[in-house]
């Protein structure tokens, strides 16, 4: 993920360098870079938390599981 940020960060200068850009378009793409990097953290916390989540089933008792088999 860091080296896609700081790619990006990379291309915003050279945008910056080629082309006139506004103040306020310049704090936008740097504020829209930002809140996809927040997205791609949030988005590797959750697919952690469901790895886990998903790793705890809860399993059945022997005692249920024979019963249901019987």
């Amino acid at each position: 993920m860091s080296e896609h940020h700081t790619s990006d960060a990379q291309h915003l200068e050279r945008l910056r360098q080629r082309i006139a850009l506004e103040a306020e378009e310049s704090e936008w793409l740097e504020d829209l870079l930002h809140r996809l990097a927040e997205t791609e953290a949030q988005n590797k916390r959750l697919r952690e938390a469901l790895l886990k989540a998903n790793g705890r089933k809860p399993n059945m008792s022997t005692k249920l599981r024979d019963a249901l088999y019987e």
